[in-house]
Parts: structure tokens; C-alpha cells; sequence
């Protein structure tokens, strides 16, 4: 029941948000500098996914478990081999999952940053409209059982869209082009968001007060 709250403390960003939607936040250290940078879905009132870089598992396990205080009832659980992820990215990339999926996926049904449950062939994944590499796409959420289904179900249509599979090197070249920031390479607990130009995704006026906050209020008025 605590799990909001936990988050409040530990994020920049207003994670109370409705149900169904992403928020992409930093979590900052008492210098205002970044942690981590992450997404985070609502499921429900006091459940939420947390979505990392692969490289950061364990590092922000341990920042969210040690920043659980012991008068909170909350507990926090690492479900990373439980998923895969499958993206699709590109301007055809709504007209291709509309091809095998009979959910609606239209921009109306689905705003950006919004998430649901859809069927996608025979699997059943959580679609995100989210694209890190800027632009429009999906990243599609699915039980590591099904991860080939929904691959071939996205291959049974993809060469009528020119659908291409694409490794990380391109997936980091394009989120370079795009502005999009990754920790460990333009992020570190040195850089707080005012320096990293991510000011976007920091709620000052939020009701809780965040780890980090005073620092940047520090800087707001010092300059950076």
C-alpha cells in the first residue's frame, strides 16, 4: 500500500498518474544528480512496472529496496526473465500491428504513453505506444513463453512494410539522433536534469518532495 509513496520519494516525476499510463522519470541522489533514468507503468492503484536498461537491473533493485523505509509496506521484485520486449518502431508501424491484432491502436484508443493488454497474433503482450528512438512505435511487453509467437506474427506480415530486425547499435544511433539520453552514457549521478536537458520530465510543484529536489532548486536559482 505503500508503493506509490515509495516512488513519489524516489522519482522526479508525478508518478501518480491514471491507471494504464507510462511516466518516464529520473531517480535522483541528494545532489540532484541521476541514478537511473526509467519508465513506469500503473497497473493499479499500488502496483507498478518498472521498466530499466538492461544494464541497470540489479543497481536500481537495490536503489528502490534501500529507499524503502521501514514504517512502509512495500517490497519491490525483479520479474526481468519472466519478459521479454519487442519493439516496433518506425512511421508503418501502427498499420502493421493493425494487420494482427484486432485491438484498436488508433492515436484516439491509444495516446502516447498510454498502455494495455492487446492480442497480437496468438500472443498476448502489454503495448505501450513509446518508441526510444524517437518518432512513432510500440514497445510490446510479453511473457518470455510467447516472445517467438508474437515475433513470427509480426514476420508473417512484416515484408509488406519493409519490416527490418534491428540490434542495439542501431537502436543507440537512433535515440542519439532523436535527443533521447541513456544512463551511463549523457546521464550520471553527476548530471541532474536541468544540465542534462530533461527538465520536462521533473515535477517541482508535486505534493511529495522528492530525493534530490533541493539541490535543484538550488541550481534553479545559482545556474547550472
Amino acid at each position: 500500500r505503500s508503493a506509490l509513496s515509495v516512488l513519489q520519494r524516489l522519482c522526479a516525476n508525478e508518478i501518480d498518474v491514471p491507471v494504464g499510463r507510462m511516466v518516464y522519470t529520473g531517480m535522483l541522489n541528494a545532489r540532484g544528480g541521476f541514478e537511473s533514468d526509467l519508465t513506469i507503468v500503473r497497473l493499479g492503484p499500488a502496483e507498478f512496472f518498472i521498466i530499466t536498461g538492461s544494464a541497470q537491473t540489479t543497481r536500481d533493485f537495490a536503489w528502490i529496496e534501500r529507499g524503502i523505509r521501514d514504517d512502509e509496506q512495500a517490497a519491490v521484485f525483479d520479474i526481468t526473465s519472466a519478459y521479454s520486449v519487442l519493439s516496433v518502431m518506425g512511421p508503418k508501424a501502427e498499420a502493421l500491428l493493425n494487420r494482427v491484432s484486432p485491438d484498436d491502436l488508433s492515436r484516439t484508443a491509444m495516446p502516447f504513453a498510454a498502455t494495455r493488454m492487446i492480442d497480437v497474433g496468438y500472443a498476448r503482450v502489454r503495448a505501450a505506444r513509446m518508441s526510444y528512438v524517437g518518432g512513432p512505435g510500440f514497445e510490446l511487453y510479453v511473457p518470455t513463453d510467447q516472445c517467438v509467437t508474437l515475433y513470427d506474427a509480426l514476420w508473417s506480415v512484416g515484408a509488406e512494410f519493409g519490416l527490418k530486425d534491428a540490434g542495439y547499435y542501431t537502436i543507440d544511433a537512433l535515440r542519439i539522433e532523436a535527443g533521447r539520453r541513456a544512463w551511463g552514457a549523457e546521464l550520471s549521478p553527476d548530471e541532474t536534469p536541468w544540465e542534462a536537458g530533461l527538465g520536462y520530465a521533473v515535477k517541482m510543484d508535486k505534493l511529495a518532495a522528492f530525493v534530490g529536489r533541493d539541490a535543484l532548486l538550488k541550481q534553479q536559482s545559482t545556474g547550472i
